[in-house]
Parts: structure tokens; sequence; C-alpha cells
């Protein structure tokens, strides 16, 4: 009996001395990175500038997206996703945050999202499914064809560094910091987008090969591509309503320095870069209005267009012209609570 509880005291110490060790490990970096995010707002000037005093926050959010594609050459192909209508949740520790939404009753129409929002340099990474890409391909003296629910697969990366420190991005697209006076702000960006069309929905595997393999090379030609573009454009956001009210709005065009389509080769997906000579520019275009109520609760409304033109000769009369554009669209209401 007396071995029994010497065994017993001494487990109970070294759990004692583990839970403490743990317990101090989490105290420390909880110490270290409220230290590192004082000093980062200690850079701020804090009459434009402000934080919540919490460091997570919960959001519930509803999102309505579209996207458009065409190309002209010797062929001409339009698709278009119409609406999709996604709930989603998302989750944010200091500025670093997971979303994820889906559509309702649709498999494979889903966006995950990752952001990162510091004191000047913004991250935004989003993957996507979606479904019931349809369209037509009309190509001379050939009868038009119809594509129906197609599925897309999109990769997206965009970067953002605001040069103003009296000027928050973070407060702007996800609010969490505060802008407490109007400022506005020079933004540089960077992005990155991959598309791909995943999986043929409606085409049968041996009735349908020769529209499969004529509507493959067309895409492979024209639609499935890397692109990485670069610009600089401006931000402004509005304060009212002693600071209840923000308003935002920015423009930022780029200019296209990488542009790859995708071919298939016996099977094999290969990136070629396109030729010199191509002319590809884009731009972004964001908007939105938002009220926060104490420090805990805050809802918005906030808009996103990104627009893509690429084409080789400046004239369609050229030879061997080509030409594509895509546009995408996105509102989204969501409604946040910190703790």
């Amino acid at each position: 009996m007396k071995r029994f509880l010497l065994l017993l005291t001494l487990l109970l110490s070294l759990t004692a001395t583990a839970q403490e060790k743990k317990d101090s490990f989490w105290s420390d970096l909880t110490d270290f990175l409220d230290l590192r995010e004082q000093k980062n707002y200690a850079k701020f000037d804090s009459t434009y500038i402000g934080r919540y005093p919490y460091h997570w926050d919960a959001r519930l959010f509803y999102k309505s997206a579209g996207m458009y594609f065409y190309t002209i050459g010797e062929s001409e192909v339009l698709l278009s996703t119409g609406m999709n209508h996604r709930v989603g949740v998302g989750l944010s520790y200091r500025g670093l945050g997971l979303s994820y939404s889906r559509a309702i009753g649709k498999k494979l129409n889903l966006d995950l999202g990752i952001e990162s929002y510091t004191r000047h340099f913004c991250l935004e990474y989003a993957l996507r499914l979606t479904t019931g890409l349809s369209g037509s391909v009309i190509t001379p003296g050939k009868p038009n064809m119809t594509v129906d629910d197609l599925i897309l697969g999109e990769s997206c990366l965009n970067l953002f560094y605001s040069f103003n420190s009296r000027f928050s991005y973070a407060a702007a697209m996800k609010q969490s910091q505060i802008q407490r006076r109007s400022a506005g702000s020079l933004i540089a960006s960077l992005s990155w987008n991959v598309w791909d069309i995943v999986e043929f929905a409606n085409f049968d595997e041996d009735d349908d090969e020769d529209m499969r393999d004529l509507i493959l090379g067309l895409f492979a030609a024209n639609t499935f591509y890397n692109r990485i573009s670069v610009g600089a454009g401006y931000g402004y956001n509005w304060v009212l309503g002693r600071e209840h009210w923000l308003l935002h709005g920015s423009a930022v065009p780029m200019w296209t320095v990488y542009d790859a389509s995708t071919v298939r080769e016996n099977g094999q997906k290969t990136y070629k870069a396109y030729p010199n000579g191509w002319i590809s520019i884009s731009a972004s275009f964001r908007a939105g209005i938002y009220y926060r109520w104490g420090d805990r609760w805050s809802a918005g409304v906030s808009g996103v267009m990104n627009i893509m033109s690429s084409r080789n000769h400046l004239s369609p009369k050229a030879d061997n012209y080509r030409r594509f554009g895509a546009h995408d669209w996105q509102m989204r209401f969501n409604l946040t609570f910190r703790f």
C-alpha cells in the first residue's frame, strides 16, 4: 500500500509539472504574440488605425458569384457559369484566417480560402470548384456546338501592399482592424491565376469522342492557362458616423508578365508560354460598405470584379489574330463576431 501511494504521488507530481510546462509554453507564446502585435500597432498612427481587444473572429457569410469567358480565333467560344449562390463560415486569429463556402445541394460547387493581413501586406488565396459552366462553340463552316455543365477549377493568389500607414486594407476587406479616420493609399499588387476544366460532366466517353477532342483542342489553345500579373492602383476608406460606418473603394490595373496556355498531348498536360507580342492586361475593382457596433459585432456588403484581356495583335484583321477575355464578380454579405 505504501508503494502504491508513493507511486501515485510521484505520478501526480510529474503530471502537474508537465501541465505547468504546457501552460507556461502557451502563456509565453501568447505574451510573445501580444508584444509583437503591440510593437506593430505602435507603428500605426493611432488617430487613424485602431485594433480590437479580441484576437479571434468568426464570420458567417453569403456570397453570389459568377464568371464569363470568351475566346476569338479560328473559332469563337463563349462560356458562362451564371450566378452561383453559396453560404460559408470563416475563422481568423490575429489576422490569419480560413474560410469555406459551398452551394447548397451542389456537390462540387465550393470555395476554400486563406487570408493574412498585417501592417502593410495582405495575402488572399482561394481554391474554387464551380459547376454549371456552359456556353457555345462557333466555328465558321460548321454547325454550332453547345457545351453544358462543365466543372471549372480555379486557383487564385492575390498579394497587396499598401504604402500609407494611415490606410488599413484589413479594415476594409475583413474588418479585423478599425479605420478611425478617412485615408487612402497607393496599392501595389501581384496576382496569380490558374484555370482548368476538371470534368466534362455530360459527355459520353464513346458517342461524343469527336466533340470532346475538338473542344479540348479549343480550350487547350485559349482557356486553360496560368497568368501572373503585377500592377499598382489606389484605395480609399471613408469613415462616417463616429467610426461606425466604413465605405471602401479601390481600383488596381495590372500588366500580365507571364501567360501560358495548357496543351494536351498524348494524354499529358503541358504548359506553353504565349509567344512574344501578346498584349495582356487585367484589373481588379473592389467596393464595400460596413457597419460595426461595439467591439464584438460588425456586418458588411462588399463586391469584387476582376477583368482580364489578352490579344496577340491590336488589329482584329491581322493574320493569326487571337483574343481571350474573362471577367468574374462576386457580391458578399458577412456578419462577424469577435471573441
